[in-house]
């Protein structure tokens, strides 16, 4: 157990082949082929790692707070697939509730919602999940879908004219300074050391009102089309 812990731990951490290891082995004197490693890392995955995976997720849909995202991936000699077709791995996540976080990936050959309302389904109802403004979570049913304040920055960012960052009379910096008051605030809580429960109510003290400041100041604004 402990070898098959230290070829994985190589390979999976330490981002060494497994034909670099094979190669390692050698000079050590003990052949150990890439085959038989594989092999170790299928068994381990598929009796230990996997039942543990598969409580984790049980454990995930009971919690009240989710996060999750989704990120492209190149899988070759894909039965049915050509090499350069596009796969995506999608992380979910609990938030900051207090308890122990769970962290998961999830392997899905296309992007659809369906993968993800699959993941999430039996969920409590009503449960809060972030994410950033991809349509496909429209399909995740029972959810309150909360938006990501780092994706709003960001857009506001990328509406900055160059050479306009300290104009504040700027709309998109006006956007951007409302966002980085909610960051500031977040920073402080953490340097604090506060927890859930305290940071909790200081959302509802300092940043409810630049909330409903920024929500109210954009009611107000008159898009205009650019080039």
């Amino acid at each position: 157990s402990g070898l098959a812990a230290h070829v994985m731990y190589y390979k999976y951490v330490m981002s060494m082949p497994l034909y670099r290891q094979e190669k390692d082995f050698e000079h050590l004197g003990v052949k150990i082929s890439r085959t038989t490693m594989a092999s170790w890392i299928i068994y381990c995955a598929e009796n230990y790692f996997l039942p543990m995976y598969e409580y984790l997720h049980r454990q995930l849909l009971r919690r009240r707070y989710l996060m999750a995202d989704e990120t492209p991936i190149q899988v070759l000699k894909e039965e049915g697939r050509r090499p350069q077709s596009k796969s995506y791995v999608w992380l979910v996540r609990t938030g900051d509730d207090g308890e122990l976080p769970i962290i998961l990936y999830n392997y899905t050959p296309t992007r659809a919602g369906s993968h993800a309302a699959t993941f999430l389904a039996g969920a409590d109802p009503g449960y809060y999940l972030m994410v950033d403004g991809y349509k496909g979570y429209n399909k995740v049913p029972e959810a309150q879908r909360c938006c990501c304040w780092a994706h709003i920055r960001r857009y506001w960012l990328r509406a900055i004219p160059k050479g306009h960052e300290k104009d504040y009379t700027h709309p998109a910096v006006q956007g951007f300074l409302y966002c980085n008051k909610l960051f500031e605030y977040e920073r402080s809580y953490r340097e604090k050391g506060l927890s859930p429960r305290q940071i909790y109510h200081r959302r509802l003290k300092d940043q409810k009102p630049v909330i409903e400041a920024f929500l109210s100041w954009l009611d107000q604004l008159h898009p205009e089309s650019g080039d």
